[in-house]
């Protein structure tokens, strides 16, 4: 079913979802506001669904953004979300993250499907399984085209699981984007943080700021 939703703190924004497909959820919304954007950059959302996290990136009026997805049901309802919303200079494309390769660009957005689940946990909506497992690429494989994409001194805003941290900070220098600030993700309900949000930069100098803890209030 088709619904017609506004992003949160963003009444402006609108949004068409899908509700057989991964929905706006509180990562989405951290990641969105964690993203800071230029007017002359060029801004890249790997694996961008229906496009809310080009909405959040249109709100600095960047030069020209991209949106790629495997699923091109959910680049239908993206195109019309940037109908929806007037939103002129954005280019959507069906592709596979781990094969795409185009013109460099100064920041990538990426929430990426972050559970490395067994086949026999995972849902029985293909659109959703998707959006949360890694079954099309692992962590190594999409950091590597990330950094291939990403211009020397570009930006990657990121989001991950926090139990997977180590592995994913280790995964990022490896291909050279070093992280500059994290932050991590609170339930207000639970001890520990679910996830992390990451910024990096490609080839920059080494140090990481850990900023103030996101705490995530349920209504």
């Amino acid at each position: 079913m088709i619904r017609l939703d506004f992003i949160e703190g963003h009444e402006n924004l609108k949004i068409y979802q899908d509700t057989d497909m991964f929905l706006i959820n509180t990562d989405t919304t951290v990641l969105g506001e964690f993203v800071e954007v230029y007017r002359n950059d060029t801004v890249l959302d790997m694996g961008t669904n229906t496009g809310a996290l080009l909405l959040y990136a249109s709100r600095f009026n960047p030069k020209k953004m991209i949106g790629i997805d495997i699923n091109e049901r959910a680049l239908e309802l993206a195109r019309k979300n940037m109908e929806l919303n007037n939103i002129n200079n954005c280019t959507l494309k069906e592709a596979n993250i781990l094969n795409y390769v185009d013109d460099l660009v100064d920041v990538i957005i990426c929430n990426p499907p972050y559970f490395n689940t067994k086949e026999d946990n995972k849902s029985k909506n293909s659109f959703k399984n998707l959006a949360k497992h890694e079954q099309e690429f692992t962590l190594s494989e999409l950091i590597k085209s990330i950094s291939r994409n990403l211009k020397d001194n570009g930006t990657l805003y990121f989001l991950y699981l926090t139990s997977r941290m180590d592995e994913c900070l280790m995964e990022l220098r490896n291909n050279n984007l070093y992280p500059k600030v994290c932050r991590m993700v609170f339930d207000e309900n639970k001890k520990y943080s679910n996830v992390f949000l990451v910024k990096c930069r490609k080839n920059a100098k080494q140090g990481m700021i850990m900023e103030k803890p996101i705490i995530i209030t349920r209504k």
